[in-house]
């Protein structure tokens, strides 16, 4: 069986692969870099290479392609090395230099990435996007280049929002705090032309990564609240789907939630706590009750001393895109789920989101389907799906309702 060896170097934001036998021959298979338009990845024996956006757990990131290289070749074990020349050491873990770490770079990157892959016409593309809780990045760029005409990024950690705006050649030509009440209207000023194209992307939501506090007690919480989404379709004259879905047993449904994810009933230890509303709503209805369940998920951490949270699956974007929806088509209902995720460590945070993110077993799913039969209805056919594959499958529908009229 052969072993991975992955390299990582102190001066430089690239990751090395290398496959060894078990004569004990050494070969370079794969590079992971850090560029100025995203993550490239180069697998080298097949001549393979694509180009993946930054997010900020960078580290979990390129933890995910490597253990995928690593799975298709089934090697027998990863051993990860960091340094250079003769100073090189084996670690635990993957160890990553501080280049990768740098939270600007990460998020102009991600913003010209979104710019350069967008497929849409018109003279200028400007990719806005939200990076973190706090930065916003984006790249203005004409549609047959290949190098911005600028690069804006935006800080609001503090009171007033910390601009820095970049040329061509990646010069920093204006740095300073100015008050924007929002980022896409004020890089949408800095172009002076009407056939433009806005391009929308929210990093945060790609891997999500947690609030770390300290309490005044001195105990340390990492948290973060995960939204997931169950969709059904009824007819628009069914009498049921007019009183309203009631959603019985939600205790119940908590319980098989918990269950079937492998995941920890919140306790004073930390764990998961599981939000829903009374019945399922209306598609249009989704970011009024997000921001009733936001409200109960912060009272509920206030046990914790915890007053600041990270929320993923609630796109500012594909919230704005609800708007444009016509539930009256289809009766469409939703069931939001918040899991909120307290846990003492990194690694069981993070464990927690693989489990929500990857969702049940097939024995798991069989659970959860009969479950929402018996006391929700049979007509809900996605479960804990991100709002944007939720917003995939009603656009997919609606076409095809349409192909038969």
């Amino acid at each position: 069986m052969n072993i991975l060896q992955v390299y990582s170097y102190p001066s430089e934001a690239v990751v090395s692969c290398s496959l060894v036998d078990d004569k004990g021959n050494e070969r370079k298979i794969l590079t992971i870099s850090l560029e100025d338009n995203g993550i490239h990845v180069h697998k080298l024996e097949k001549d393979d290479h694509y180009l993946i956006p930054p997010v900020p757990q960078i580290d979990m990131l390129i933890k995910e392609v490597i253990d995928q290289v690593a799975e298709e070749l089934n090697v027998k074990a990863i051993i990860f090395r960091f340094g250079d020349g003769d100073k090189i050491e084996e670690t635990e873990d993957l160890v990553l230099s501080e280049k990768w770490y740098d939270i600007e770079s990460l998020a102009k990157a991600a913003s010209k990435h979104a710019a350069i892959v967008s497929d849409v016409e018109s003279k200028y593309i400007i990719s806005v996007v939200k990076f973190s809780n706090f930065i916003y990045a984006s790249t203005v760029i004409r549609k047959e280049d290949t190098f911005p005409l600028m690069q804006i990024v935006m800080d609001t950690s503090s009171d007033a929002p910390h601009i820095k705006i970049y040329n061509e050649v990646g010069q920093l030509v204006e740095d300073r705090k100015e008050r924007v009440a929002d980022f896409e209207d004020y890089v949408r000023s800095l172009v002076n032309s009407d056939d433009v194209a806005i391009v929308y992307k929210e990093s945060l939501d790609e891997i999500p990564s947690p609030t770390e506090i300290t309490t005044e007690n001195g105990d340390k919480y990492f948290v973060g609240v995960i939204f997931k989404y169950f969709l059904g379709f009824f007819s628009t004259d069914d009498a049921n789907a007019k009183r309203g879905i009631i959603l019985r047993n939600r205790r119940r449904f908590s319980k098989v939630l918990r269950a079937i994810l492998y995941l920890d009933r919140l306790s004073e230890e930390g764990g998961v706590e599981v939000l829903m509303p009374a019945k399922a709503i209306l598609l249009e209805d989704v970011p009024g009750e997000v921001k009733k369940m936001k409200v109960k998920a912060e009272n509920i951490l206030k046990r914790f001393r915890v007053s600041e949270v990270n929320y993923f699956g609630v796109s500012d974007t594909a919230m704005k895109e609800i708007g444009s929806y016509n539930s009256s088509i289809m009766s469409i209902r939703v069931i939001p789920v918040g899991f909120i995720i307290v846990t003492k460590t990194k690694q069981l945070f993070d464990e927690y989101v693989q489990r929500i993110s990857n969702g049940p077993t097939s024995d798991g799913y069989e659970i959860l389907d009969e479950f929402i039969k018996k006391n929700a209805s049979r007509y809900f056919i996605g479960y804990l799906m991100s709002l944007e594959e939720a917003l995939i499958i009603y656009s997919d529908i609606l076409n095809e309702l349409n192909k038969d009229d």
